[in-house]
């Protein structure tokens, strides 16, 4: 996809406003007057969330999950460009003589993949993978609870109805661990 200038980004956005403005009549002009500069000052924030250092720490002798609980989130729909919003919930197991994320470090990494475009199933599992590849710990285990606008404003129209997504990731351990460590996460998440 070819990479518009900032004038060109701001003139597609203008067309789109006004063209939804001329078909249904939603707005006046002076509404309207600094609508595309706006929207692409929100893009450029929350996508520039996406930018950061993960800092780790090598650790010796912890041999217990880690966890960090109700991390809010907020990404958008790819099918309808439309906001999804929630909680996720990350816990890992780090290998003795591993590493430890900076405390910080869980929160960025879920703000970095949620700022885009994406499906929930996608975001969750690439926040197990960025973790995964930055830990390398034993296990890693991310659960996303997701309210979608595109379900709440359109289509079936269900306020209520809460989207549950979950990813894992392992190595060293055999899988009746896994369901072990599963188990402990899980309860330790409030889940």
């Amino acid at each position: 996809m070819e990479k518009n200038s900032e004038n060109t980004l701001q003139e597609s956005i203008k067309t789109l406003v006004y063209n939804l403005h001329d078909e249904y009549g939603w707005f006046n002009d002076e509404e309207l007057k600094n609508t595309p500069k706006r929207i692409e000052n929100f893009y450029r924030e929350w996508y520039g969330t996406r930018n950061f250092t993960f800092t780790k720490f090598k650790v010796s002798g912890h041999e217990s999950m880690v966890i960090m609980k109700n991390i809010s989130f907020y990404s958008m729909c790819s099918h309808h460009l439309l906001p999804f919003f929630g909680t996720i919930n990350v816990a890992y197991l780090p290998k003795p003589s591993g590493y430890i994320a900076g405390v910080s470090k869980l929160v960025r990494a879920v703000n970095k993949i949620a700022s885009k475009p994406q499906l929930q199933e996608s975001m969750t599992s690439e926040i197990v993978d960025l973790l995964y590849d930055n830990l390398n710990p034993l296990f890693v285990m991310v659960t996303a609870k997701g309210q979608h606008m595109c379900m709440m404003m359109r289509g079936v129209k269900q306020e209520s109805a809460t989207m549950v997504t979950s990813s894992v990731k392992y190595s060293g351990i055999v899988r009746t661990e896994l369901e072990s460590l599963k188990n402990e996460a899980l309860k330790m998440m409030g889940e």
